[in-house]
């Protein structure tokens, strides 16, 4: 959930679940709420520790989960796809996202033909040769956007979605500069259209953001949050 949610959301999540919630330390960095009719929640949020180095079953503030949560972070943000690639800047914090620097590219990579032989052939070239653009021209955006030396701010979180293989062999390309980038903390976004800036603008609440697996009862599997 968006981080300015996240606080409300906890409040909410007791009034109609019996009252105050209680929240203990889990394991790798998340927080585990129970409630008094035993519904609960996993919590968790990329590259944060919202149990603040406690070991697990330990018992935590709903106050302090919060504020670790909402803690503003700048974000490298990569979306691509075949019709298009953003490569962006993006701070997150409970006043909403704020996109520093963005870079967008459009394509339109041939498609798939139903022709066979030399043609079927010729045209999977022509596609891989359009996508292996793209990518690299995301390759150089990235270059001049997430460099710490040349960007608005220094990224601690890496957030990426689109087309897998083609994310990947971004991540395979960047230079040498941009290591500490890679390594960095990485969410998933759930890509589903063309990257565009108002892509980026929809998607951007959903950086950082918490993620809540919601349990109706203790011992069951986690139903939709």
């Amino acid at each position: 959930m968006p981080l300015a949610r996240f606080e409300g959301w906890l409040e909410r999540f007791g009034a109609g679940h019996g009252g105050a919630v209680r929240l203990v330390a889990g394991g790798g960095g998340s927080a585990l709420l129970r409630a008094p009719d035993g519904a609960g929640a996993r919590l968790s949020c990329p590259g944060v520790d919202l149990a603040g180095g406690r070991t697990a079953g330990e018992a935590l503030t709903a106050e302090d989960v919060v504020a670790r949560a909402v803690v503003p972070r700048v974000a490298a943000v990569l979306l691509l796809r075949r019709g298009g690639a953003v490569v962006a800047l993006v701070r997150t914090g409970t006043d909403g996202p704020e996109v520093l620097s963005s870079r967008v590219r459009t394509a339109r990579v041939q498609s798939r033909t139903a022709a066979g032989g030399w043609s079927q052939q010729r045209y999977a070239r022509r596609r891989e040769g359009q996508a292996e653009g793209l990518v690299r021209d995301a390759v150089a955006a990235a270059g001049r956007l997430w460099a710490p030396a040349d960007g608005p701010a220094r990224p601690d979180l890496l957030a990426a979605g689109g087309d897998r293989p083609l994310v990947e062999r971004v991540f395979e390309l960047l230079p040498a500069a941009l290591a500490g980038v890679a390594a960095l903390p990485r969410q998933d976004l759930a890509v589903r259209a063309d990257p565009r800036r108002r892509v980026l603008d929809a998607l951007a609440p959903d950086v950082g953001a918490v993620r809540a697996e919601v349990r109706d009862a203790w011992g069951v599997p986690p139903s939709s949050p």
